[in-house]
């Protein structure tokens, strides 16, 4: 038998807490329904993304893809104003490492190269 500090026997905290989390999930809306057919038929991947699109669900990728395309926005608009360019080459920087982050996360058909100051409005084609 394995005690805490204030003599409560651990193994009894750990099925206290088992139980609670066990009557959560009984009170779930979808407890003991079985699942719907069509969930198992065809793609299942396909099943997967159209239930989570419909549930509001977006890959952290995605999020990810969406705030590079807000600041490279941003970075253009600060590259025409010649007195923030050192702003805008930091950006850059700071930009570049979001797209190697979001490279490692997204499938690789998605990956996207880095961007650099000279194109960045061509590049911006490409994140949209």
């Amino acid at each position: 038998m394995s005690l805490k500090k204030d003599g409560q026997d651990e193994s009894l905290n750990q099925k206290s807490n088992d139980y609670n989390l066990d009557e959560d999930i009984k009170n779930h809306p979808g407890f003991g329904k079985p699942l719907p057919s069509h969930l198992f038929s065809g793609d299942i991947y396909a099943n997967f993304t159209k239930t989570a699109k419909e549930a509001g669900y977006l890959p952290p990728f995605i999020e990810l893809q969406k705030e590079i395309r807000q600041e490279i926005a941003k970075t253009i608009k600060l590259k025409g104003n010649d007195t923030k360019e050192s702003e805008a080459k930091d950006m850059i920087d700071e930009i570049n490492k979001k797209i190697q982050k979001y490279n490692t996360i997204c499938p690789p058909m998605m990956q996207k190269g880095r961007i650099n100051f000279n194109s960045i409005e061509n590049q911006y084609i490409n994140w949209e």
